[in-house]
């Protein structure tokens, strides 16, 4: 069946929304080690509290679960912010304990307050493939399914919508969306076997777990072949977060609809490039940038006893950019679609960094880094310094925006792609062609092989309209490796 905006997922234990009212599957898929048996533990060393076995599921499913959430393969100990998870486990702490005592989870008891949480993992013994079971517990299903994600930044959450705006892009998760299994399978395990060998990929400091970052992987690569499609919309920014945004990125190459190849349109340099509408006074007034900033950022909130400048500096700077001839410099580049490339030159020319590895990765890394770091990072940060010197301007309004609370200007961005992507040009394509099968990737569009003309089009056409300069589009096909 057809996801009509009323529907989640699509496997038999799929989660309904019927008019806003969310109707709880009778069980829910979690996901833990193949040999872990938790009826058999407790039945052979019985825990001295009061328990329900899907908590012990749940928090199983965890140590695979957050790092995909997090975008962190490389998690060794996988940190369980407690304050969160308590939400869900009550007495959360008699469950690991139990864990931990009987050679489940191993943990390490290093512990911040407000920076570093407790961190767990598996015990060498169940460090094997992971497989689905089933939880039937209601309350704990409606924990999960309405805040899917517990986030550490700020105690926020994504949170699942009711989002009828979105169908005419949910639809398309539907059981034509496919994936040849076998062969991401097959994959998965040539790369988790090269990865087992290898020592470099992994720092000094995080041993190798690569058995983790498989897992982490393989759970999305079930949940796809299984048509768990939960989507989640990002409370914060408004990002939509779907199967797809989890996929990793070499298994894109596996995936069809409708048995037709995909094809991804992608915004290049696309951050640097949205922030562009931050240097064009008309755009800026436009997209209500100030009033976005003001909903992220505290510090530009006005109170009864001092006058708040910020808004006006940002205002005044934001006025008077077209006349900077570094800023315009920085428009020019962004506009050629080698912003990374040229800073690259930069980067080499100062001795950053070397052509050992690929110039335009370490300056992307560096660039964000420079871009989205808080302000007091340049005290130690060679490559913001180089940045800022490089376009004084664009750093000073950078620096204005993250002033107070850095995570503004990233927050600010993710908001106008997904206003652009998400609510206009795939609106206006699902309502001009609402046979062309459309997915997002955040900052691309996705659609079958044969229709990427018409996306490109369309994308090309709301970017120039709503940032004010021509953005550089590129395909990205996801078609089988020779």
């Amino acid at each position: 069946m057809n996801h009509n905006g009323s529907e989640i997922q699509q496997n038999p234990d799929s989660v309904t929304q019927v008019k806003g009212n969310r109707e709880l599957p009778k069980k829910l898929s979690l996901y833990i080690p193949q040999n872990f048996d938790i009826d058999k533990l407790v039945k052979d060393n019985p825990p001295t509290f009061k328990y329900h076995r899907d908590y012990f599921i749940y928090l199983i499913h965890l140590i695979t679960d957050i790092p995909i959430r997090n975008k962190d393969e490389n998690m060794f100990y996988v940190p369980f912010y407690s304050s969160l998870i308590q939400r869900r486990v009550r007495e959360y702490r008699k469950y690991l304990d139990y864990l931990v005592s009987n050679n489940v989870l191993i943990e390490n008891r290093q512990y911040i307050v407000g920076s570093k949480s407790r961190g767990f993992r598996f015990h060498i013994n169940y460090q094997t493939e992971i497989k689905h079971i089933y939880i039937t517990k209601r309350p704990l299903i409606k924990s999960i399914l309405k805040f899917i994600h517990l986030d550490k930044f700020d105690n926020n959450e994504i949170i699942i919508e009711n989002n009828e705006e979105l169908s005419y892009l949910l639809k398309w998760f539907n059981g034509k969306l496919d994936i040849d299994f076998a062969s991401a399978k097959n994959y998965l395990q040539h790369l988790y076997e090269i990865e087992k060998r290898s020592h470099n990929i992994f720092t000094s400091d995080k041993p190798c777990n690569a058995m983790g970052r498989y897992n982490s992987r393989y759970m999305v690569l079930l949940k796809l072949k299984r048509q768990e499609f939960l989507h989640t919309i990002d409370s914060t920014a408004g990002r939509l977060h779907t199967i797809l945004t989890q996929l990793k990125g070499d298994l894109r190459q596996f995936v069809t609809y409708d048995g037709k190849p995909l094809v991804a349109v992608d915004i290049t340099n696309s951050q640097p490039y949205l922030s562009t509408v931050l240097f064009n006074e008309e755009k800026f007034k436009e997209n209500n940038i100030l009033s976005t900033v003001k909903l992220y950022n505290k510090s530009y909130h006005s109170n009864n006893n001092k006058q708040n400048f910020l808004p006006y500096y940002v205002s005044k700077n934001v006025k008077n950019a077209y006349k900077s001839e570094s800023t315009n410099h920085y428009i020019d580049i962004v506009k050629s679609g080698q912003l990374y490339e040229e800073f690259g030159k930069i980067l080499l020319s100062k001795g950053i960094i070397t052509d050992e590895e690929p110039v335009r990765t370490q300056a992307k890394t560096i660039i964000f880094s420079s871009i989205f770091s808080p302000n007091q990072s340049i005290a130690y940060n060679q490559s913001m310094v180089i940045f800022k010197d490089s376009f004084p301007d664009v750093y000073e309004i950078y620096r204005q925006i993250k002033q107070g609370q850095h995570r503004t200007l990233a927050c600010l961005l993710q908001n106008v792609e997904a206003k652009l992507v998400l609510h206009t040009a795939c609106k206006i394509i699902a309502e001009n062609e609402p046979e062309i099968p459309i997915f997002t990737l955040h900052d691309s569009i996705i659609t079958t092989s044969g229709n990427e003309q018409y996306v490109f089009k369309v994308l090309y056409d709301v970017l120039l309209n709503g940032i004010g300069i021509p953005p550089t589009l590129k395909f990205e096909r996801w078609e089988k490796v020779a």
